[in-house]
């Protein structure tokens, strides 16, 4: 009771708990099961263990603190023992924040994105009107000049791509990195 007054905890998670203090590294016994299922009918009866209240609690200090998406947070209650109805229940009910969670991981990003590719880009401009510059520096006279200058012309064109390809990149790298969050592809997409 003491430990379920000072924060919400779910069935599975006080079978564990109950697991650990009565059995240490031995194997429970009937009786032993049966203790830890009385005890566990016992708080849900006086209020102290809830999986519903656990599970809107839970969605919502991740959602809000963590930045973790729905996905994420239905193996999270999984693996607090929480049954997968009250956990959809749970985050069907915050879908709402999910999408603003979402909204805000993926405009931060972004941010972090284009200032590095700002950054990226300025040096390749800057790599790209040096080879411009070498290109109308090389002398006409050097019979390896159509070498020298094809070579610059390939290096020139690869920057030139690698610029206009860097929004596609952007994209990719800020679906995978909401994915990695819990979103659902789905999700990401209507955001993006």
């Amino acid at each position: 009771m003491a430990e379920c007054s000072r924060r919400e905890i779910s069935s599975g998670q006080a079978r564990q708990k109950l697991v650990q203090w009565i059995s240490k590294d031995s194997p429970l016994t009937e009786k032993q099961e049966k203790e830890i299922g009385e005890i566990i009918s016992s708080l849900k009866k006086d209020k102290y263990i809830d999986d519903a209240r656990f599970a809107k609690a839970f969605t919502r200090d991740k959602l809000r603190f963590s930045k973790w998406g729905p996905e994420k947070i239905l193996r999270g209650l999984s693996d607090a023992g929480v049954d997968k109805s009250i956990a959809e229940e749970a985050i069907n009910e915050q879908e709402d924040l999910a999408i603003q969670v979402l909204s805000d991981i993926l405009s931060k990003k972004r941010q972090d994105l284009e200032k590095k590719a700002e950054k990226k880009a300025a040096e390749d401009h800057s790599k790209l009107e040096s080879l411009e510059r070498r290109l109308k520096d090389l002398d006409v006279q050097k019979k390896d000049y159509y070498k020298q200058k094809t070579a610059f012309l390939r290096k020139i064109y690869a920057l030139q791509t690698k610029i206009r390809t860097s929004s596609f990149k952007t994209k990719a790298v800020l679906v995978a990195f909401a994915q990695t969050k819990g979103f659902s592809l789905s999700m990401i997409e209507k955001n993006i």
